[in-house]
């Protein structure tokens, strides 16, 4: 029997996946149930052999995208399958980008497409566990000299031509568009061109020179390879890339937690526009610990919209979409291009670096103290520059006077701490950093056309009396 785990956070709906499938048909059994990634994750570590996970998408903490891409980087025989009632097409999408074998709307699961789509699951579990079966007997009984993985183009499944199947010694799937060749004797120049000419225009080529693990291994290998390390080592025009397996197992963990959020933080304060040595430091430091696209995408977002914020007047930002970008070198020519338009082109120019890195971190200063009495002649002794000179760069580098800005970032937070809160607006106007409640009646009506208590009121907040 096929050994099945339902991921759902909450308890009745696992109950009614359990009870509303007849699991003996399809030659499984619910073997266990978890309301997290973690417990999932626990439970797979777990004595009991885990061959199908059922899994909803949406789950407080990480989701079920993110189970099913550690599901595919470390157990890639485990039959992945997502339940969910969320029809819509980028889940659709980025689930079987991951390579679930279906994608099944709880509502639907007595309709007769979903039954056809159970039997389909289920030849998929079964295929898994004899491939299994067949690597763990591969790892006691032969030694291999070199393998390769034949990767195809991502969401398209790879077939490869028998007589490749039949050259190797042994083959396994990575998953629908990668596979394994295994050889007992090295492979020859000629061998290799002629992979490469037949797999090398769509996908790639990975070469396992040094083999000293087994199949299983060499699997997870090539899975940890294609989530992680082809971003960054991905190449144009490049088809065969040399793999040290060992390597790619032993890496240390990606960057998280504080790691992340300073290295975020560093790069959201822009020093590394004007100096070069610091863009190569932190760009070394994100190569070397290997953080995720999503994750690299995410910082360099975060550049995008710190840049708004710093110089709403110079939208260059909108001139470098991100779309069409997939890996490292592409990122690399990315942030160049960006780093040399602002530093040559955008009205910033008038200004010495020093001055405007200095401006950015008087920015950020700003924003993490707003709320308390700041005045222009404190900020030029802060940042070492004149208060009149202070003023009229940070009016031409932010496109707003000095004391606009704090304004602005004041009237922002009362707006949400009215909507998010029931302080009163006298409690509201001394915490956002405004001297009495009728100066902060005045200044809120001026910016939004109203007063405080009619802004809350019309957005369904009553709150405490003013």
């Amino acid at each position: 029997m096929l050994n099945v785990l339902i991921v759902d956070d909450e308890a009745l709906v696992r109950t009614g996946i359990r009870h509303s499938v007849p699991w003996a048909n399809y030659q499984m059994q619910v073997a266990a149930e978890a309301a997290s990634v973690q417990e999932a994750i626990d439970v797979i570590h777990g004595p009991q052999r885990i061959d199908v996970v059922f899994t909803d998408i949406v789950m407080p903490g990480p989701n079920g995208l993110e189970l099913l891409r550690w599901l595919r980087d470390h157990h890639p025989f485990i039959t992945a399958v997502v339940l969910s009632y969320h029809n819509e097409f980028s889940y659709i999408q980025d689930a079987l980008r991951l390579g679930v074998a279906d994608y099944i709307v709880k509502t639907e699961l007595d309709h007769p497409e979903s039954i056809q789509s159970m039997h389909a699951i289920q030849e998929k579990a079964l295929r898994n566990q004899q491939n299994r079966q067949e690597l763990k007997n591969a790892s006691r009984t032969r030694q291999f000299v070199c393998a390769m993985a034949v990767v195809g183009p991502e969401g398209r499944e790879l077939a490869l031509l028998p007589e490749d199947l039949e050259a190797a010694s042994a083959h396994y799937p990575v998953n629908s568009n990668a596979w394994l060749l295994l050889y007992d004797r090295p492979f020859d120049e000629e061998h290799l061109l002629d992979m490469e000419r037949r797999y090398g225009s769509d996908g790639i080529l990975l070469t396992f020179d040094r083999v000293d693990a087994g199949p299983a291994d060499l699997i997870l290998a090539v899975s940890l390879f294609l989530s992680r390390d082809d971003f960054y080592e991905r190449l144009p025009h490049l088809s065969v890339y040399s793999v040290d397996a060992r390597a790619v197992l032993d890496r240390p963990r990606s960057l998280d937690g504080p790691e992340y959020v300073r290295l975020e933080q560093e790069l959201s304060a822009m020093q590394w526009i004007w100096d070069p040595q610091e863009m190569e430091r932190l760009l070394d430091t994100i190569r070397e610990s290997r953080l995720l696209p999503s994750s690299v995408y995410n910082l360099f977002y975060c550049v995008q919209m710190q840049w708004r914020r710093f110089f709403p007047q110079n939208d260059i930002p909108a001139m470098f979409p991100m779309t069409g970008i997939r890996y490292w070198y592409q990122w690399l020519e990315w942030l160049n291009n960006f780093r040399t338009f602002t530093t040559t082109q955008s009205k910033l120019s008038a200004y010495a670096p020093e001055v405007v890195s200095a401006i950015q971190g008087l920015i950020l200063w700003i924003d993490a103290n707003f709320m308390n009495n700041i005045t222009l002649t404190e900020a030029s002794q802060k940042v070492n520059l004149s208060a009149s000179y202070l003023s009229r760069c940070f009016k031409d580098i932010t496109g707003r006077p000095f004391n606009r800005y704090i304004r602005d970032l004041r009237i922002d937070c009362s707006k949400k701490m009215l909507l998010q809160s029931n302080l009163s607006i006298r409690r509201i106007a001394e915490i956002c950093g405004f001297q009495d409640q009728f100066y902060f009646d005045k200044v809120f009506k001026k910016a939004a056309g109203e007063t405080p208590g009619n802004y809350r009121q019309r957005h369904g907040r009553t709150g405490l009396p003013g």
